[in-house]
């Protein structure tokens, strides 16, 4: 049970490895992924699921931003839902209008990460891009689960989950270190976020 990420590297290997220098493409994506099944497992609860994670640059996140949101600009992550759902206290529910959902694994839909966004904003924060990264895949998951942030009473629910993926992740990979000044305090806290 649990989430699985199918990765799309839309950018270059190399230019992946470099964004998140200097820790190791394979602990990063890690991450990503414990980041991902972690979010799936509290707004969803233990359902085996599926997310596909694309990385891309500001080019091609101008095109889907403008395309599908009618933004100009690179936004820093976009998801791609491919169920309805309805979200009470914090947990996923198919809503009655998605229909039957077939057994076995779930496919939640897209992420899109813009990597060149990841980095300025890391940059801009004091902190790593990978950290970066990861809250921007935890945020866009959640997308994927019906969660949004337009109300307050929405905003609240999804930054509480955020703060608990942020928590588990602390606490689970100790090993990484963590910026003080970043979304993580050395309490394994989430710091607020500004977008």
């Amino acid at each position: 049970m649990g989430c699985t990420v199918t990765f799309h590297d839309r950018i270059g290997r190399e230019r992946l490895v470099d964004a998140v220098d200097p820790t190791p493409i394979d602990e990063a994506l890690d991450l990503i992924q414990s980041a991902v099944a972690e979010t799936s497992r509290l707004a969803l609860d233990a359902r085996a699921c599926e997310v596909e994670l694309s990385f891309v640059a500001d080019a091609e996140m101008t095109r889907l931003n403008f395309d599908h949101m009618r933004e100009r600009g690179p936004t820093d992550v976009l998801s791609f839902p491919l169920h309805d759902w309805v979200v009470e206290g914090g947990r996923s529910m198919l809503s009655e209008d998605d229909g039957i959902s077939p057994p076995g694994t779930l496919l939640l839909g897209d992420v899109v990460v813009d990597i060149d966004q990841a980095v300025r904003q890391a940059a801009a924060g004091e902190w790593s891009v990978v950290e970066e990264i990861v809250l921007l895949a935890i945020h866009g998951t959640l997308h994927l689960l019906g969660h949004d942030h337009a109300e307050l009473d929405e905003e609240a629910a999804m930054r509480g989950i955020e703060h608990q993926v942020l928590t588990a992740m602390h606490r689970r990979h100790p090993s990484v270190d963590w910026q003080p000044c970043s979304r993580f305090d050395r309490a394994g806290h989430a710091v607020t976020s500004g977008g």
